[in-house]
C-alpha cells in the first residue's frame, strides 16, 4: 500500500453506505460496502479504515471484533451512545478487552452538525482523514502554526493551481 492508497471497508448498506462509497472515490480511495460477516472477513486484509453503519446485533459487535483484531488505522462506528453500549457489551462479553475498544471511533464522524446522509458521510471521513493523519480535527483558524507544516512558506500550492 502506498501513502496515497486507502482502502475503506464499510458494513452495511442504506444511504450513508452509498455517500461512503461515493465520496471514498471522489477522494481517490478504493471503497468496498459488504453487509455480511463472510464478507467482512474477506475484507477486512485489504482495509486500513472500517466504517461499521449496520446496527444488526449479529453483523456489528461481530465486524468490529473483527476489525480490532487487524492493524485498521480506522474504525469507526455510527450509531447512538446506547447503540454504542450495546455494541461495547458484546465485545466485553466475547473477551474483546476495553483498552482495544478504545480504537473504535463511535459515533464515528467530526461534530459538523451533519444530518443528511453525505453530510455524514463527509463527517465521517473527515474524522478518518484526521486519525490518518494525526490531527484531531477543528477549524483551521483556530489552529496556531502554518496550515502545511511539512512545507517551507511559499511552497505550498492549492490544488488546481498552476505551478509557479
Amino acid at each position: 500500500m502506498t501513502e496515497d492508497t486507502h482502502t475503506l471497508l464499510v458494513v452495511g448498506g442504506g444511504e450513508v453506505a452509498e455517500a461512503l462509497g461515493a465520496i471514498a472515490g471522489t477522494l481517490g480511495w478504493s471503497a468496498r460496502l459488504v453487509d455480511d460477516l463472510d464478507a467482512v472477513r474477506a475484507g477486512l486484509p485489504d482495509a486500513d479504515a472500517v466504517v461499521v453503519l449496520s446496527h444488526h446485533e449479529g453483523l456489528d459487535g461481530p465486524a468490529l471484533a473483527a476489525a480490532l483484531a487487524t492493524d485498521a488505522g480506522y474504525i469507526g462506528a455510527m450509531g447512538a451512545r446506547r447503540t454504542q453500549a450495546r455494541r461495547r457489551d458484546w465485545l466485553v462479553a466475547h473477551g474483546v478487552p476495553e483498552e482495544a475498544q478504545a480504537r473504535i471511533h463511535g459515533p464515528a464522524g467530526l461534530d459538523i452538525g451533519a444530518d443528511t446522509p453525505a453530510e455524514i458521510a463527509v463527517s465521517i471521513l473527515a474524522e478518518a482523514i484526521g486519525v490518518r493523519r494525526g490531527v484531531a480535527g477543528g477549524a483551521l483558524r483556530d489552529r496556531s502554526g502554518p496550515i502545511h507544516p511539512g512545507l517551507a512558506p511559499g511552497e505550498a500550492l492549492c490544488p488546481g493551481e498552476p505551478a509557479r
